[in-house]
């Protein structure tokens, strides 16, 4: 494999100002909450997600909270899925504007694509008006737990039409196949320049994770769970009516590709117009820690693990905002809360490892070294340099972001149509509404009296439930 060896920024880790650069910090705020205007909005997460002439779409997830290793809502069962299909649209003044359709309505000819339409943490992506989705974990129509080897893809314009008049007009324009190349849960699903979609690491499982807990996490023929370890390279073209094909045209392995629950993003590379990809972050390591190393995934070549670079926050897969200051040529991605093996410290500005303390056998003291967080932080590569930085005094309102969206606001000026990657010259010198925090799952991870300093709950043993708020995303660029 071959291995980025970039030229890293000296103070790499622990800016709060990206030093050395030429790209300079922003400002993100995501603090006031705004759900009261969106009072029937569902609470969802790990969901599919689009947008469409402004309005927000969601297939898919979970209504509970975290699947709580440990704790009696372990498993995925069928009656916490999101049985419908979602359209939103956000208020312009007054309250959203919320319409749905059950997924049980759809025809019984799909019923593989309605059992994937069921399950979580699938793998998505949206290019221009079609939403493909692929694999997903979930309890199946005959009572298994599966991750699906499913591929589906569905018309926006048409879904949007039909979930608002409430009849199903939209069926007709999905398609589908199986194929063991998209069978993946936990992984992430992107599109490049070269035309060919980039499925990027996720796990099989399948069974119960209460009975792989039971086996201490050891594979049985009732549970196991298989890492893909692998970048692949597809081609997924529609194949005549309500049918796609997929194919492998390449796959990539590597221990670093061995991850679930990561962020993978597009992104803008450094010649300031070609169109690439990084991952980020995911679990588990050999010691049930994160992966800290980006790997880059560009058209036509290898994928590319940044070795001498280690991402601190943000580990597991959680909303991202994307800019790109032309000007500079530096690409920022911006990650909202989730669950990170390192805090910030705004009194010493420097970054904190979380502490990893016992086993899971202990009743009580645990704590596994990736705690949920509350901050914003934001990557910045600009050529070929890497910076870290932490926004100093501007945490969510709760420990939110894991499983969760940024939606964009309409209206925003893209650096290219066929990704979500924002002007940054557009916010300069204005505090601007960007988009909307959505969904996820709310934690609370420290007991009573529930602030900063008090005592963490044991790991696993953390309440959660879907998040609540839905939060306003303000960007000020200097």
């Amino acid at each position: 494999m071959i291995r980025l060896l970039s030229a890293i920024a000296a103070a790499q880790g622990v800016l709060v100002a990206a030093g050395g650069l030429g790209a300079r910090p922003i400002r993100v705020e995501a603090s006031e909450d705004v759900s009261g205007d969106f009072a029937v909005t569902p609470r969802l997460q790990a969901f599919a997600w689009a947008q469409w002439e402004g309005k927000w779409i969601f297939i898919a997830g979970r209504t509970g909270g975290y699947h709580g290793v440990g704790q009696g809502d372990v498993d995925f069962p069928r009656s916490h899925a999101n049985p419908r299909i979602w359209v939103v649209e956000p208020p312009a003044p007054g309250p959203a504007k919320v319409y749905s359709f059950p997924i049980a309505d759809l025809p019984a000819s799909l019923g593989l694509v309605k059992d994937q339409w069921l399950s979580s943490n699938l793998l998505h992506f949206q290019d221009y008006d079609t939403l493909y989705l692929a694999g997903g974990y979930g309890e199946n129509s005959a009572g298994e737990l599966v991750t699906y080897s499913v591929v589906s893809s569905v018309n926006l314009p048409a879904l949007v039409e039909g979930v608002i008049k409430g009849k199903d007009t939209f069926s007709k324009t999905i398609a589908w196949a199986e194929s063991p190349v998209v069978q993946s849960t936990g992984g992430e699903l992107v599109k490049l320049g070269d035309g060919f979609f980039y499925l990027v690491g996720g796990h099989v499982f399948t069974g119960s994770y209460r009975g792989f807990e039971a086996a201490d996490e050891k594979n049985t023929p009732k549970a196991s769970q298989t890492y893909l370890g692998e970048v692949r390279k597809l081609r997924l073209t529609r194949a005549g009516p309500g049918k796609l094909d997929v194919s492998l045209v390449q796959s990539f392995s590597d221990p670093e590709f061995s991850r679930r629950d990561l962020n993978v993003t597009l992104a803008i590379l450094d010649d300031g117009r070609s169109l690439g990809a990084a991952a980020y972050g995911g679990v588990f390591t050999k010691d049930q820690l994160n992966f800290t190393h980006p790997i880059w995934i560009n058209a036509g070549a290898a994928p590319l693990v940044e070795d001498r670079f280690e991402q601190k926050m943000s580990a597991y897969s959680c909303a991202t905002m994307l800019l790109y200051d032309p000007e500079s040529l530096a690409m920022y991605t911006t990650f909202f809360g989730g669950i990170s093996r390192w805090r910030w410290n705004d009194a010493s500005r420097q970054f904190v490892q979380a502490p990893l303390l016992g086993d899971k056998t202990q009743p009580d003291g645990y704590l596994d070294g990736l705690p949920w967080i509350n901050e914003i932080s934001t990557l910045v590569r600009d050529h070929g340099r890497l910076v870290e930085f932490v926004q100093q005094g501007s945490r969510l309102p709760g420990y939110v972001g894991a499983n969760a969206a940024f939606l964009p606001a309409a209206g925003l000026k893209r650096i290219r149509e066929d990704a979500p990657i924002f002007d940054l010259r557009q916010f300069r010198g204005k505090r601007v509404l960007v988009g909307y925090l959505f969904g996820g799952i709310r934690a609370y991870p420290k007991e009573f009296p529930y602030t900063e300093g008090a005592r963490d709950y044991t790991s696993g043993t953390v309440p959660t439930k879907p998040n609540d708020l839905i939060l306003k995303v303000y960007v000020t660029a200097p």
